[in-house]
């Protein structure tokens, strides 16, 4: 019987969260350290799209084994991933007073919104075409 876990797309999404989870909580723990909580949203956003979204995405495929295969879920993760990525060093740079890193997080931004898109397509496929 496949768990959530031994599902390879859903641990892909599982070990990506750990891992963005792990550098959001460093940054919560510099920030605290250095009094500095100018980009308390870069790092709320981290942790929302690189922890909180990604592992819903993987409880989603790790219960849904027939929707993780295919293409799609490899770009929902790219796309969640890159999101994340970009987003939370470029947003913090914004906060911190650098205004020409706007463009980087509108472009993560709206990597974001498409892969929430991409999950509600994924959501709204017929289970032989996911």
């Amino acid at each position: 019987m496949e768990t959530i876990v031994s599902n390879p797309i859903s641990l892909l999404y599982f070990r990506t969260a750990a891992v963005l989870l792990i550098v959001g909580m460093f940054y919560g723990i510099y920030m605290s350290a250095s009094g500095n909580h100018a980009a308390a949203a870069a790092h709320a956003h981290l942790n929302l799209i690189g922890f909180v979204v990604m592992a819903v995405y993987g409880i989603f495929f790790g219960l849904n084994p027939d929707r993780s295969t295919g293409r799609l879920p490899k770009i929902l993760w790219a796309l969640n991933t890159i999101a994340a990525v970009v987003m939370f060093p470029s947003l913090a740079l914004l906060l911190n007073g650098h205004p020409s890193f706007e463009p980087l997080v509108a472009a993560a931004s709206f990597l974001a919104l498409g892969g929430a898109i991409l999950f509600a397509v994924v959501l709204f496929m017929p289970k032989a075409t996911a």
